[in-house]
């Protein structure tokens, strides 16, 4: 039997190839608020946590908006570990009276096969795109915590959620000791937190008060504190306002300039020209070619709602950026049939 020594040699690859490479844009479930990767949810215990992943679900598996922001309809699963199925009858029945069938829920799951069964799964339903475990304390392997046992325990459903592109959730809880950074308050060793790709605290300064902040941070979303308010009527987690980070919007003269272009024969130039008419519709707008080409990329959904598809492929020059009227789109990534097509070449970096 021969063993493979290992390569002393590194895979390296330079700036200009790095830069020339097609990658596509961040594929997000909720709009600039959750993307596809393994994310945790963390809170104290009793806070609504379960009531929020609960909700999210379903507005995802119906193809509605999440306070301000537009979903990703598709499949969902939520793991309620700690719940029996009368429970949660009783918790959904709360806050909503129809039930989607692309809404998939259980109420046990085995650890250690869990990764084969959420495989089985998603064969099963290969549209899945959000995937929630409450809680990550029901399904941990190890007994003890140390930091590479977090970090080698949270890479098995990295692994799976990145294999699959989509959004895996951990319903987590915080230490109770406080910090001035809610994210050194997740409890467990730092390895949890290094391995994941967004967290998302959900935190009261009082337990009887309503309201609450959730924290957000990731590596494809803005640091963001959204102030929301549990309204115990609808037993849903309604949005108050941005405490800080606002998502930044696609301006609505963006839109309503683009829509405009795409109502006349297809258009095909650098992002400046295509800046310049949009200005011919709108003289107030001003941007930067590589901000204009970055924000498309970071609102397909919205412009998916729009009925607007969005696409990019970078050739030998330029960056070409593509935008098809169609119909309006309850969140389908499918190829777009539109009557007309914008062809946007955009500069290379160093002369955006």
């Amino acid at each position: 039997m021969y063993e493979t020594k290992p390569s002393t040699q590194l895979d390296t690859i330079n700036a200009k190839t790095l830069l020339d490479m097609d990658v596509p844009p961040t594929h997000y479930i909720i709009s600039d608020l959750l993307p596809v990767g393994l994310h945790l949810l963390a809170g104290s215990p009793k806070i609504g946590k379960s009531w929020l992943a609960l909700w999210l679900c379903n507005q995802i598996a119906a193809g509605e908006n999440v306070w301000q922001s537009e979903t990703k309809q598709c499949p969902t699963l939520y793991l309620s570990l700690e719940d029996t199925m009368d429970r949660l009858h009783l918790r959904l029945s709360s806050i909503t009276e129809d039930g989607s069938s692309d809404s998939w829920f259980a109420t046990n799951a085995d650890t250690g096969s869990l990764v084969e069964q959420l495989e089985a799964f998603i064969a099963a339903h290969p549209e899945v795109g959000l995937i929630v475990i409450d809680t990550l304390a029901h399904v941990r392997d190890n007994a003890t915590s140390s930091y590479m046992s977090d970090y080698e325990e949270m890479r098995r459903f990295k692994d799976l959620a990145d294999k699959h592109r989509l959004a895996l959730v951990l319903v987590h809880h915080l230490r109770k000791d406080s910090d001035s950074d809610p994210v050194n308050m997740v409890s467990g060793t730092s390895g949890l937190v290094g391995a994941v790709d967004g967290i998302y605290i959900l935190q009261k300064a009082r337990r009887a008060n309503n309201e609450a902040v959730l924290h957000i941070t990731g590596r494809d979303v803005s640091d963001t504190q959204l102030c929301l308010e549990f309204d115990r009527e609808d037993c849903v987690w309604k949005f108050i306002g941005f405490e800080s980070g606002a998502v930044e919007p696609l301006d609505e003269r963006l839109l309503a300039a683009i829509e405009q272009i795409l109502m006349g024969d297809s258009f095909t130039g650098t992002a400046t020209e295509l800046i310049a008419a949009m200005q011919a519709v709108d003289d107030s707008i001003e941007i930067q070619p590589n901000r204009l080409t970055r924000l498309l990329r970071d609102k397909v959904l919205t412009l998916q709602k729009r009925g607007i598809s969005f696409s990019d492929k970078r050739t030998n020059s330029a960056r070409l950026l593509t935008l098809a009227r169609t119909e309006i789109s309850d969140g389908d990534d499918s190829t777009p049939g539109g009557k007309a097509i914008v062809t946007v070449t955009t500069e290379p970096p160093s002369a955006a």
